[in-house]
């Protein structure tokens, strides 16, 4: 008899917010797409049948901020890529490379995900300075979308603009319709909630993904509680016109970067040492690294980790202060609030989980995530909203993050005992199987613009319509 379907996932409890599923039902995949979903499917109708009896079947992982390109200087960031596959993640948008990166590190070490990323503004570095006019802008998102962005990343934190030119950089995507992610901060406020509260005058009437909302709420400025209702409040009033995500790991990423006086030139970094009273130098970042308050991540074993002590020292010296660092900054209180925050509308305030992981070692979304089912903060449906459905709407990935037939056949299984992912399939192949990746390069996300570059890359690509987008529906 002739197979109908090329796999059958049986046996599982499915969870697809989408179509109010949370049931033990099997799931017929052919030629890359989501063909059927039933309580009972003939297993001889398949090529393949995988028994994920016991195990919770959600559509694919999106991760909606990672980080697998960009300048490091202790680790190639492109081993993010299976990161990111070993965590359960099925697509991610880069939120600090370029396209030519991105394309480059999914060539050399990709693991078969779906790869978008977002062209990030580093001054002296991608583009020419920190003031760039409005004529110049235009042409930066333009040609930041012809070479395989689908957007723009502006990185307050680290390199910050004038608050005249965050507003224009963000409008100027607006109306090109190019994603825009922020990581709050210009040059009259920092990364901290004084930056999340100069938002709505940024944004005007437009739109705006604002990155890793718990990273603004540590207690620099108020209490952290105080600094959590705030942020509720900003992005309630701002309802429809915002993106939002939250990771929730504790420790951080940053700069150690120090200028020829021995300042600490990241304001992330200057906050993290402000917070324990470490004096804002190379010394100060050498004394938190000796109390064990600093780690220096580094590249080990095909991925990266964070080290302490005197081989952390001697990497800080030895690169002359010019290495990523890790401070336990991110509080879990902060983050279950923002997590599971509902407004009156019964909506989650913050859209979506996020790792700001990829290859820095925070891909704990599916783990921290179940925890908090464990709790009874979320439900498991809940829980595929926060990590696939809310973030396939943020991004205009229509046809993924459900379970409808016809839908990309991207599929995350979770053990609910062990809390993580233990497989994952995207467009219906392995990706995630027994601990180990069986897939490489990738299939990259681009938009109308892009499509000459994803062509010339040799990769499988996708466009995206972001007029689709949450982001960008009924703008």
């Amino acid at each position: 008899m002739m197979s109908t379907y090329d796999l059958l996932i049986t046996g599982g409890t499915v969870l697809d917010p989408a179509n109010n599923r949370h049931e033990i039902a099997d799931i017929a995949i052919t030629d890359g797409r989501i063909a059927s979903v039933e309580p009972e499917i003939d297993h001889a109708l398949a090529k393949s049948v995988s028994d994920v009896k016991g195990q919770w079947v959600m559509p694919g992982m999106i991760d909606g901020h990672v980080h697998v390109g960009g300048r490091r200087t202790t680790w190639d960031p492109a081993v993010g890529h299976r990161m990111l596959a070993m965590a359960g993640v099925t697509t991610g948008i880069d939120f600090g490379s370029t396209p030519e990166q991105l394309i480059d590190g999914m060539k050399r070490l990709g693991a078969g995900l779906n790869m978008g990323g977002l062209f990030v503004m580093r001054p002296g570095e991608t583009i020419p300075n920190d003031d760039p006019p409005p004529v110049e802008v235009e042409g930066i998102v333009s040609d930041a979308l012809r070479r395989g962005a689908i957007g723009i990343k502006i990185i307050g934190g680290y390199d910050p603009f004038t608050p005249e030119v965050t507003a224009n950089i963000i409008a100027e995507c607006n109306k090109q319709k190019a994603y825009v992610g922020f990581h709050v901060g210009t040059k009259t406020a920092g990364s901290r909630l004084d930056g999340l509260r100069e938002v709505p005058e940024l944004v005007g009437k437009g739109r705006l993904h604002v990155a890793h909302i718990n990273a603004y709420t540590r207690g620099s400025i108020l209490d952290p509680l105080e600094e959590v209702q705030e942020a509720i409040s900003i992005l309630t009033s701002m309802k429809g016109q915002l993106n939002s995500e939250v990771h929730q790991a504790v420790p951080n990423g940053t700069s150690g970067l120090c200028d020829s006086d021995g300042n600490v030139l990241a304001n992330v970094c200057q906050n993290c040492l402000k917070l324990r009273d470490y004096p804002t130098t190379a010394d100060g970042i050498r004394q938190a690294i000796r109390d064990g308050y600093a780690t220096v991540l580094t590249e080990k074993n095909e991925s990266v980790q964070r080290v302490g002590g005197d081989e952390a020292l001697a990497i800080f010296d030895e690169l002359h202060t010019d290495c990523s660092l890790s401070f336990p900054v991110n509080l879990p209180q902060s983050a279950m609030l923002l997590t599971t925050t509902k407004d009156s509308d019964g909506d989650f305030v913050v859209d979506a989980v996020a790792s700001d992981g990829g290859s820095h070692p925070r891909n704990i979304n599916i783990e921290s995530t179940m925890a908090l089912v464990r709790f009874g903060a979320l439900s498991p449906v809940e829980m595929a909203m926060k990590l696939s459905w809310n973030p396939s709407r943020m991004f205009g990935l229509i046809n993924k993050g459900h379970f409808s037939e016809g839908a990309d056949a991207d599929v995350t299984i979770i053990d609910p005992d062990q809390g993580k992912a233990i497989a994952t399939y995207v467009s219906g192949d392995p990706v995630l199987m027994n601990e180990e990746i069986h897939s490489k390069d990738g299939t990259l996300l681009v938009t109308q613009e892009g499509i000459t570059t994803a062509k010339n890359s040799g990769l499988d690509y996708e466009v995206l319509d972001l007029e689709k987008s949450k982001l960008y529906k009924g703008f």
